[in-house]
């Protein structure tokens, strides 16, 4: 049987590992062969001025099977994770200091985040396979990555405005999907273990 301590302490593990994964890590490699971890601090405006960047890179035909397909599977997900465990918690009031279950409703928000992360990572690259898709949905897609990331730790302080900006971004980049025929269907009940 676990201690209140020992419980504690295995929140706040989890929260650490969370908050290093969050910010984001990638690997380099110096010129005498030893890899090199460089973590960096993602921030929600920083790909805002590459758009006419993204569009020059974008495919001319599909460069991956079922591109659309792949993108609205992982887009699904990665949505519906955020509404089920960060927006709708947030609504119902769960982050708030001293309600009841706050704890667990923010290690399912980190544990969220990191699912998330992952999902728009993926549907991002499938994005990047689809000449449509590319021009108009990569840029705001990557955006929403870093947005929940800093969503979770900005909630922690009491400030919610970054699940606000992360909804409205969310929302447009479904709205644009449904237009180039890639209809997005939030999934009701994500597993993120």
């Amino acid at each position: 049987m676990r201690t209140p301590r020992s419980a504690g302490a295995a929140v706040t593990a989890v929260l650490l590992a969370a908050g290093l994964l969050l910010t984001g890590c990638k690997s380099s490699s110096t010129a005498g062969g030893t890899p090199t971890v460089t973590v960096t601090a993602s921030s929600p405006g920083a790909n805002a001025g590459s758009a006419t960047n993204a569009a020059a890179s974008c495919p001319t035909s599909n460069t991956t099977a079922f591109a659309k397909t792949k993108f609205v599977l992982h887009a699904g997900l990665a949505f519906g994770a955020f509404h089920r465990y960060l927006y709708k918690p947030f609504r119902a009031g769960s982050f708030s200091s001293g309600a009841h279950g706050r704890i667990a409703a923010f290690v399912k928000a980190g544990l969220a985040a990191l699912f998330i992360k992952r999902e728009v990572r993926l549907a991002s690259a499938d994005v990047q396979a689809n000449p449509t898709l590319c021009r108009d949905i990569a840029t705001p897609l990557r955006a929403i990555g870093d947005t929940v990331s800093g969503a979770v730790d900005k909630l922690k302080g009491g400030d919610p405005s970054a699940l606000q900006t992360a909804n409205s971004t969310i929302s447009a980049v479904e709205s644009s999907s449904s237009a180039h025929a890639a209809t997005i269907t939030e999934a009701a009940n994500p597993s993120i273990g």
